[in-house]
This record gives structure tokens, sequence and C-alpha cells, in this order.
């Protein structure tokens, strides 16, 4: 259970980090527009979700954070290449199915929902495509396409 009443820190690029049970915190950030488009009701947040274990608000977590946000921003910088990868592994009816539909190229209709970053610093991505479920591409440690699969 999320409890938003009052953060549990704030960080200088993460913004409001909330808890999400005990091992996570949660919160969003601004997209700018030239990285993603708004979303329909002219929001630009993204979810993040970050693994955070036992850490108790201090330096250790301050260290972890922003390792975290580094982790983000290098998958930002490196998003066209991911949309690529995502669809490029996708499970192949998926493809198949969804490009077949009219509208804008696949690729432009992968909409960037939200991070998890792992306790690890593992990072995924996680894509909307107007569908329940989610395109979620994970990054290996170098912030490289690893796996790609549907999450609902």
């Amino acid at each position: 259970m999320i409890d938003r009443r009052a953060p549990v820190l704030t960080h200088s690029w993460l913004g409001s980090l909330y808890r999400s049970g005990d091992q996570e915190l949660i919160g969003s950030i601004e997209l700018d527009p030239a990285i993603r488009p708004p979303r329909d009701n002219g929001d630009r947040d993204a979810e993040v979700l970050l693994e955070v274990g036992a850490i108790e608000p201090g330096p250790e977590l301050d260290a972890h954070l922003d390792a975290c946000a580094a982790r983000i921003r290098r998958a930002l910088d490196r998003l066209p290449d991911l949309k690529r990868y995502a669809l490029d592994h996708a499970p192949p009816g998926w493809v198949q199915y969804y490009a077949a539909q009219p509208g804008l190229p696949l690729v432009d209709r992968l909409f960037l929902e939200g991070f998890q970053v792992s306790r690890q610093l593992l990072v995924s991505l996680d894509f909307d495509f107007g569908d329940l479920d989610l395109l979620v591409v994970r990054l290996d440690p170098a912030g490289n396409g690893e796996a790609v699969f549907l999450q609902a």
C-alpha cells in the first residue's frame, strides 16, 4: 500500500518519494516532451518504482537514489535505441499484431509509462501501447537491452 500523505524523502532529481510496501519507494519524474510526448491530459509524469530494501533515510539511501537516478537518465539518453530493441525482441506474434494496426508506426506508439530499478540497480522500462498490458524492457548492468516481455 502506498502512503502518499507525506513523502519519505525528496530527492533532487527524482522528487518526492513515498513508501510502496516495506522494500520500495515510488514517485514520478516529469519528462521533457522532446523525450516523450505528454499524456492525453497533458501530464508529463513517468512512474518510478525503486527497490531500496530495508535502507532507512540517510547517506546510504541517498547514494542508492543518486545511482538509481543516474541509471534512469542513462536509459532516457538511449530511449530511441531501447524502443527499437523492444520491438526487435518482443514476442513475434505481438509485434505482428500491433504493427498491423492502423495509426502511427509501432515504435511511435510505445509510450514510456515508467521505470523500475532493482536493489542491484538493474533498470526496467515499462511501455504502454494502448492495451491493458505493458511491454517491459529489462536492461543489463551496462544499460543495454537484456530481455523483453509482456506484463499484465
